[in-house]
């Protein structure tokens, strides 16, 4: 594999694990937080994080998260891992409700919709690193 392949794929390899741990692990963290709100709040979540900053989490942000994370020298695998997470932790979420709570969440296959909120996060994430790495590579010129 080449150094520019490796670079793309992987990105940067100095201070990797922090960019993916700022990347990954802060975008996981904010969508876990939301969807714990709007499952566990009992009607008490507010309007604002359900009809606003949810849908904004899950279909906005990937995008804009891997277009950042390719501008900062993050490669094609930390955009692909920021496309999965909202429907990773979708599942998740929803698992640990039907756990808890004894209750599904919809009348919907959980994985149909896993697979669903992957494919939109996938597509975007990778629009959204095209941008991040065509911008830089505009920016060199």
């Amino acid at each position: 594999m080449s150094a520019l392949s490796e670079r793309l794929l992987w990105g940067r390899p100095e201070r990797r694990a922090r960019h993916w741990s700022v990347f990954v692990g802060g975008f996981a963290g904010v969508i876990l937080v939301l969807l714990f709100v709007v499952s566990f709040g009992g009607g008490r979540s507010s309007g604002l994080v359900y009809d606003l900053l949810l849908p904004a989490a899950f279909f906005y942000a990937p995008p804009v998260v891997a277009a950042l994370s390719a501008v900062r020298g993050g490669g094609l695998l930390v955009s692909v891992a920021v496309g999965v997470v909202p429907a990773l932790s979708f599942g998740v979420v929803a698992l640990l409700r039907r756990v808890i709570t004894g209750t599904a969440t919809g009348e919907s296959p959980l994985w149909a919709l896993m697979v669903a909120f992957g494919i939109v996060g996938l597509v975007g994430a990778s629009v959204g690193f095209a941008f991040g790495r065509g911008t830089v590579r505009l920016l060199e010129r």
